[in-house]
């Protein structure tokens, strides 16, 4: 079993911070951290929606969803295998490839999730995202030694119950300052 890092980014809300200089393929991310240890480190993008509806997916699927889905489109979960499906959920977290991130939240990637959802039966809270952003081992820990990243600790609601385009916003709230608003550039006054 891989050995956790004592400074863990697991179950945290990661924001890339702005550079002035170069523009990045997370400029604006919100990403829950799933898995960060000694092999490397994993997680879902939780605002940044696509033009892929969510009911288009279960059709292609064949899956017929008996009410209406709380999802609207996918996320983008990050840029690696983007052809893969992710669901991030609530409880329960039952299902045939589940991954148990806490006590409330899990990661699946497994098929029967998706029926489950279709059928009424899935968790109440859950974001299907396509892909997920993954890391080197340490490279996120230099990433963060280098102020890529704004860390804070993950937050049930602002993840599952807040619009994708409000997350930065709510998050921004909590921590008592606009996150876009901070950079890792620094130059002289």
């Amino acid at each position: 079993m891989p050995s956790e890092n004592p400074e863990t980014c697991k179950d945290k809300l990661l924001y890339f911070s702005p550079s002035e200089k170069h523009f990045s393929y997370f400029t604006d991310s919100l990403i829950y951290i799933c898995d960060h240890n000694s092999e490397g480190s994993m997680g879902i993008i939780v605002n940044r929606s696509t033009n892929i509806k969510t009911i288009d997916l279960f059709n292609s699927l064949k899956l017929k969803a008996v009410s209406d889905l709380s999802q609207q489109n996918l996320l983008l979960g990050g840029p690696v295998n983007p052809d893969a499906v992710f669901v991030l959920h609530g409880k329960p977290l039952k299902w045939d490839s589940t991954v148990k991130v806490t006590e409330e939240i899990a990661l699946t990637t497994s098929g029967d999730i998706l029926e489950s959802i279709a059928s009424g039966d899935g968790p109440l809270n859950y974001l299907i995202a396509l892909g997920y952003s993954g890391w080197n081992p340490k490279q996120l820990d230099e990433e963060l030694a280098e102020n890529v990243w704004i860390q804070s600790p993950a937050d049930y609601d602002i993840i599952f119950n807040t619009p994708a385009k409000d997350q930065v916003d709510a998050l921004s709230k909590k921590v008592g300052f606009d996150l876009r608003m901070v950079s890792p550039d620094f130059g002289n006054a």
